[in-house]
């Protein structure tokens, strides 16, 4: 029993927060009669990671060092690696279809010019090169300004790891329960090919996101959380992150990512989720 104790009050706040999508997933997994031949080998993955972390924490207890500390901080970020892509598999294990159709009647009435199409065709190549180039600060984003400040303000890094797994995860379910496609699928009649930013860009969202858009609204939300923790982690580029937090919304929309509600959605619900994930936070630590 001490044992058990022991090992629970080693457990991080973010640790129960990837410990429980771990098994929402695995659950949403085991009732999902159309995975068919896909289902034993996510259920095998599941069980894994659970071992995994089970593991990670109690070599943390025992043996302390540089690697496991490491890997203690970050591997959520790392389990992004496999969570996103299985994200866009598992994207129709709810609802058979996208509800894009009733989406675009939203996005029509409220922005006609529909800008996710519109607005590619009139930029130059070298102005999508740059606008691709913020999307894919967003990928870089997700960790740079923790590891940089991870010395000097481990304990915040720890909140950002929480608030931002909290965001992504609820997102994913989002994107489960409210199949959206998004624009993506006209990027290739709308976008150039690029030589640079644009095909890497392209590589990266069609290797996790399918496309940019299985995960409903999610540059925007894991915008707004990198923004606020950057600015906190650095307050004398507080304004910077702004900047870049709006350039990044508008890249969503013009590069064809997302529409143009699906943007101001993710900005509602990323600061939502970052209000109440601060306040977890707050009270579990």
């Amino acid at each position: 029993m001490e044992q058990v104790k022991r090992f629970l009050s080693a457990l991080l706040p973010v640790d129960w927060i990837v410990l429980a999508y771990n098994l929402s997933i695995l659950v949403l997994v085991m009732m999902s009669p159309s995975l068919a031949g896909d289902r034993s080998y996510l259920i095998t993955a599941h069980l894994f990671l659970f071992l995994w972390i089970f593991l990670l924490v109690l070599t943390s207890v025992h043996r302390k060092t540089r690697l496991n500390r490491w890997i203690r901080i970050w591997y959520p970020l790392l389990l992004l690696l496999w969570f996103t892509p299985e994200t866009g598999a598992l994207q129709h294990s709810l609802f058979p279809r996208n509800f894009d159709p009733e989406l675009l009647v939203v996005e029509t009435e409220l922005f006609p010019e529909r800008y996710y199409f519109t607005t590619p065709l009139s930029l130059s190549p070298l102005t999508h090169e740059l606008l691709h180039a913020v999307v894919l600060s967003f990928f870089v984003f997700l960790w740079l300004p923790a590891w940089i400040a991870r010395k000097r303000a481990l304990p915040l890094v720890r909140e950002y790891l929480f608030v931002l797994s909290l965001v992504i995860f609820l997102h994913f379910w989002i994107g489960l329960f409210l199949p959206i496609g998004g624009p993506a699928s006209i990027r290739p009649q709308v976008i150039p090919d690029g030589n640079v930013f644009i095909p890497l860009v392209s590589f990266l969202t069609q290797a996790t996101f399918r496309g940019g858009s299985a995960v409903t609204s999610l540059f925007a939300a894991g915008g707004v959380i990198i923004a606020a923790y950057g600015g906190k982690l650095f307050p004398s580029a507080r304004r910077l992150f702004v900047l870049w937090l709006f350039l990044l919304l508008i890249a969503t929309v013009v590069c064809s990512f997302h529409y143009s509600v699906s943007t101001i959605a993710g900005v509602l619900s990323g600061t939502l989720f970052l209000v109440i994930g601060r306040k977890l936070y707050e009270k579990i630590v």
